[in-house]
């Protein structure tokens, strides 16, 4: 029996992508923790959805519609930060997309994004947590994932959405991703890292470091109190 999957949007999707339109009032309606000064360009797509095998609904082993009420606070966003969600950049873009997951009747999914953070077109599934620290700088179009969304073996099986594994993400203070890069289940990014344009990051990354490539590997060691060379950086990262 396959899992249905039962969403609450924050804001209608079909919205996602166009102009702000008082997105601060209508997510903290929906119990969504955003601090002071943080700036919304364009509408961006947040969602709480949870995944349930069919088989626990026909036999009334679970509840049969999502509790909204469940995922309040699942999502907090820092205070100062730019979330992009435009299409009026010159460079490729998409709607920021924060997604929080419950499985079953299980816990929810939290997404904690701290100060000073600037998110572009990223999208971030929480099926456990995800996490991101201060003053850290996306380029356009990074996902992160805590899960795969789906069991290796037995797609559309009884037990299927049971069988989902997820491990938390931790992503530090200081750090800048690539364009296009990928995070993934289980990865912690040490403080100061840089994560290179399209790079796939499966294992963790120690602090000052660079990476790229896919798989993700070390490429350079930075000094904790070195001064980063932008102009050098911003090459590498694709912020335009």
């Amino acid at each position: 029996m396959p899992c249905e999957y039962q969403n609450i949007y924050l804001i209608p999707p079909e919205l996602a992508g166009s102009p702000a339109d008082n997105v601060p009032e209508k997510l903290i309606g929906h119990q969504v923790k955003i601090g002071l000064n943080t700036h919304f360009s364009g509408t961006p797509r947040l969602s709480y959805t949870r995944v349930i095998d069919k088989e626990l609904l026909d036999a009334d082993l679970a509840e049969q519609q999502i509790d909204e009420a469940l995922f309040a606070g699942s999502i907090t966003i820092g205070s100062q930060c730019y979330i992009e969600s435009g299409h009026i950049p010159a460079f490729h873009n998409l709607p920021v997309k924060l997604s929080t997951v419950q499985i079953n009747d299980g816990p929810v999914g939290q997404i904690k994004i701290g100060d000073r953070v600037v998110l572009q077109g990223a999208a971030i599934l929480a099926y456990q947590r995800v996490e991101i620290g201060n003053d850290v700088i996306f380029g356009p179009m990074v996902t992160i994932m805590d899960s795969s969304g789906h069991p290796l073996l037995g797609r559309g099986q009884p037990g299927e959405a049971a069988r989902i594994r997820s491990a938390p993400v931790r992503i530090g203070n200081g750090v800048w991703i690539g364009a296009g890069a990928t995070i993934l289940k289980g990865v912690t990014i040490g403080e100061g890292a840089v994560i290179g344009t399209q790079a796939v990051v499966s294992e963790d990354v120690p602090p000052f470091c660079v990476v790229t490539g896919n798989p993700a590997r070390v490429v350079k060691h930075l000094q904790s109190d070195q001064k980063v060379d932008v102009s050098a950086m911003e090459k590498m990262l694709a912020v335009f």
